[in-house]
């Protein structure tokens, strides 16, 4: 499958649309952890007992089977998942023939970086460097 790339309105589009399964992701994975974490031990072998274990690791596997299709989703789309902790997504675009990833955060209401792809989001900058790009090469069409 093809890398997609989003011009800056295109991926902020983009992001508006996958909220809503970014969010479902999210609750899962909360969902997936608290399940993973909990111990629990019975004081005996009851038929009530291991059928409660079963439930609590069909319920786990259920969870993750859901969360990972949605990922799947999410790249089929075009979204390269950085960081499931975060919640870090990026999206490939161009900037002066070179190849840049837009970078967004849950809570943000649109992208506000950007970074080269040899770079992580660590070394991103401000989108505005993008907008002034994109300005200046609709100048040069004029």
């Amino acid at each position: 499958m093809p890398m997609i790339y989003f011009s800056l309105q295109e991926a902020n589009e983009l992001i508006q649309r996958i909220k809503p399964g970014v969010e479902r992701i999210i609750q899962l994975r909360d969902e997936i952890e608290l399940l993973d974490n909990t111990q629990i031990e019975f004081d005996n072998k009851s038929i009530e007992n291991m059928l409660l274990e079963i439930e609590l690791n069909k319920s786990f596997h259920e969870k993750n089977l859901e969360m990972y299709s949605l990922i799947g989703d999410l790249i089929r789309k075009g979204c390269i998942i950085k960081e499931l902790k975060n919640m870090e997504i990026d999206l490939y675009s161009r900037l002066n023939k070179k190849e840049i990833a837009f970078c967004w955060k849950v809570g943000d209401e649109k992208i506000l970086f950007w970074h080269n792809l040899n770079q992580n989001c660590e070394k991103r900058q401000p989108i505005k460097i993008v907008e002034r790009d994109y300005m200046e090469e609709l100048k040069k069409l004029r």
